[in-house]
């Protein structure tokens, strides 16, 4: 197996340049604000936050506008450099915020924080065991909130990337959208940390106005994108159940 073929991040510039454009012109991502109200819920006081699969940093403007428990500061991490590189322009003249090449699979998690979030990231590599065995051993972390694909039952799923070649499928050039039970998040945590599940929060009609621009030159892209069916969010042939993981350290 190549050891990247997993990484569609790297080899999707289309998709990277969407997120860039989100921030260029403000786009308040219904996903966001949702992260920003579970936040209130949830946490409380001054945050230092990681985010883990932070793009540019779009999430940002949101989370730090909308979170009511006190100052807020950002510390994100992406896998793509041209993200972080876009981000760390972008805010320039905001010292609250600072974006930084890593990885979710080599988690390197700083001593001043205590909040880790991440969004719509934890699906598509191939293991968030690293992550929470990490956040199990980081004792100053009070808070985690994930946006990720919550089930009955734990499922691997490879998505093949490329419409007419085979020659690679599942090897090369494929996407996970991989689905976990809350209980395999607790387990991996372990007993110090109190898991819940709230609702995504979905605006179907933003959500089936959603395109990418590869989609006018390669309709196959689309199959990439989430769409709506009857209330349920479907990427391409795969039904996606995003749920809102939220955990609180119990000591």
């Amino acid at each position: 197996m190549t050891e990247e073929g997993w990484n569609y991040f790297r080899k999707d510039p289309q998709y990277s340049d969407v997120l860039k454009d989100r921030l260029a012109q403000q786009v308040e991502m219904d996903s966001a604000k949702a992260m920003a109200a579970y936040m209130n819920k949830h946490f409380s006081g001054a945050l230092n936050v990681q985010d883990f699969g932070a793009g540019p940093g779009h999430y940002y403007p949101v989370l730090k506008r909308d979170y009511a428990g006190g100052t807020l500061r950002y510390r994100g991490i992406d896998i793509d450099q041209s993200n972080v590189a876009y981000g760390n322009e972008h805010f320039r003249d905001d010292p609250d915020i600072t974006l930084e090449v890593g990885s979710v699979l080599e988690p390197q998690i700083g001593p001043q924080t205590d909040a880790v979030i991440s969004a719509n990231t934890l699906p598509h590599v191939p293991s968030i065991a690293p992550l929470l065995r990490s956040l199990r051993n980081a004792r100053q972390v009070r808070f985690l909130i994930f946006r990720m694909l919550i089930g009955s039952e734990c499922v691997q799923i490879r998505k093949h990337l490329l419409e007419n070649d085979y020659s690679t499928m599942f090897e090369d050039n494929y996407q996970f959208n991989n689905i976990y039970t809350a209980g395999y998040i607790g387990h991996l945590l372990g007993p110090d940390w109190a898991v819940e599940v709230e609702p995504d929060v979905v605006d179907v009609d933003r959500l089936q106005g959603h395109r990418i621009p590869a989609q006018d030159s390669d309709q196959f892209y689309g199959n990439r994108v989430s769409r709506s069916v009857e209330g349920m969010v479907f990427k391409g042939e795969v039904y996606m159940p995003w749920k809102f993981v939220v955990g609180l350290r119990r000591s």
